[in-house]
């Protein structure tokens, strides 16, 4: 079976002949029955669906259609987006289906034992999680299973999977693509984002994402870039400021993560940039305001249920609903009064570099067996840095940097100011072209044998 491409490559493979979309989607098919079940990569494949999408893209292709780097491309969705905007515009684009990938519980909390999905599982390990909420998106990129994928992230839906599973995971700013749609409609912090295995293909897929929607009062009336044309592979004259306190990681930090940390950032300044250090602000209380806001809004958006069908929602679910009964409303009010400070005084801190660089998180995927423990969230929460940019809003791309030392991916994260999306992926591209870990793709034969499929 040939290796996994990004959409770049695959792109250029169906414009030279090498291949077709139909041949793309049946690889990728036989890729998901190997290994999609044992990952619990999908929600619903959509097989009989996809291949006939794909034969007309090829038909298009032939009669002279051609609808962008996208058109024929296999992408999975992550479950509750398949009917959003953004979606929509990646199906417009020729884009294929395969199906809908595994989220958390309305993709907020931890994997639930209880529930008959699949706990989504990391290629790189699967004894260990592949991150959420979007897992299923980043674990069937990771594996190959398709080239890219969408999520979304409230808290770091996007980034903790794609740092997790060794892949690139781009949370734009809020505005900049248009919201969920459904269940997720009316959460401010959740932004849908692309998972991809470079900061190119993030660029692509964003520049069909990207947009104003009239139905979604949050969506920015802004003009999208070109974002693939401002990957130039430079970062000369960029400032890039790091807090000397996320080099080293905390008391939790694996202990390769000063390394590989610490090597991004050389291979940031190789390519020109300037690496400046600064102190983050508020870094505790805009962790604190973001999960506070996320506890809040889910309860107020499922409260109804709550009372009346309440045996319906998972452990997992209903303790993590719950927990915003716990906050009054003059704590979630303090809670934005913190958030509006934070992005004030991060965006000054932007007046003075171009972007921030921290690491996404300081430790690889926690091992399955432990996410039920007591206060696992207490102490794993503290490792995991991505609640901050969601506090404040401004776009941020994991990139992956290295492996630890039990051969778990990490990665860093790239946040830039607001709807400058284009310098962040400038930077993840530009380090990308020089370092190669993005290239890398997991072994599995053997891995999953005694991880049982889903029924």
């Amino acid at each position: 079976m040939p290796e996994p491409m990004s959409i770049a490559e695959t792109a250029r493979a169906l414009r030279d002949g090498r291949t077709t979309s139909l041949d793309l989607v049946a690889a990728a098919l036989e890729r998901a029955d190997r290994f999609g079940a044992r990952l619990g990569t999908f929600a619903e494949r959509r097989d009989e669906a996809a291949l006939a999408e794909a034969e007309r893209a090829d038909a298009e292709r032939a009669a002279g259609l051609h609808l962008g780097p996208l058109h024929g491309v296999p992408l999975g969705v992550r479950d509750m987006l398949a009917d959003s905007v953004a979606v929509t515009r990646l199906r417009d684009a020729g884009a294929v289906l395969l199906g809908t990938t595994t989220a958390m519980e309305f993709t907020i909390g931890l994997p639930d034992p209880g529930r008959p999905t699949a706990v989504p599982r990391n290629p790189w390990n699967p004894a260990t999680w592949a991150g959420g909420a979007s897992s299923g998106t980043a674990n069937g990129v990771a594996a190959g299973l398709f080239p890219a994928g969408v999520g979304a992230d409230g808290a770091g839906g996007i980034r903790m999977p794609s740092a997790f599973c060794g892949v690139t995971g781009l949370r734009p700013t809020r505005g900049r693509v248009p919201g969920p749609s459904g269940a997720g409609r009316g959460r401010p912090l959740d932004h849908i984002g692309p998972v991809a295995r470079t900061a190119e293909d993030c660029a692509l897929m964003l520049a069909v994402m990207a947009g104003f929607d009239a139905g979604d009062h949050q969506c920015a009336d802004r003009p999208v870039p070109d974002y693939r044309a401002r990957l130039n592979g430079d970062l000369d004259g960029v400032r890039i400021g790091v807090d000397p306190l996320m080099r080293v990681g905390g008391d939790l930090a694996d202990r390769s993560l000063p390394l590989r940390f610490g090597s991004a950032l050389d291979v940031l300044a190789a390519a020109g940039a300037v690496i400046v250090e600064v102190e983050l602000p508020f870094v505790r209380e805009l962790y604190a305001a973001d999960m506070l806001t996320l506890a809040a809004e889910a309860l107020a958006h499922h409260a109804p249920d709550l009372s009346t069908r309440w045996e319906e929602f998972g452990t997992v679910g209903r303790t993590a609903f719950t927990t915003g009964a716990f906050y009054t409303a003059a704590d979630y009010v303090r809670a934005q009064g913190v958030r509006r400070t934070g992005q004030e005084a991060v965006n000054n801190l932007l007046g003075k570099v171009d972007l921030l660089v921290t690491p996404t998180a300081t430790v690889g995927a926690p091992r399955v067996d432990t996410l039920d423990t007591p206060g696992f969230m207490a102490v794993f929460g503290s490792a995991v840095h991505t609640p901050y940019w969601s506090a404040v809003g401004n776009p941020t791309l994991s990139v992956p940097v290295g492996f630890s030392d039990d051969g778990l991916p990490l990665a860093m994260q790239i946040s830039g100011r607001p709807f400058d999306e284009a310098t962040v992926l400038r930077a993840g591209e530009a380090y990308q072209r020089r370092a190669g870990w993005h290239t890398e793709i997991p072994d599995m034969r053997g891995k999953l044998a005694r991880i049982p499929a889903a029924a």
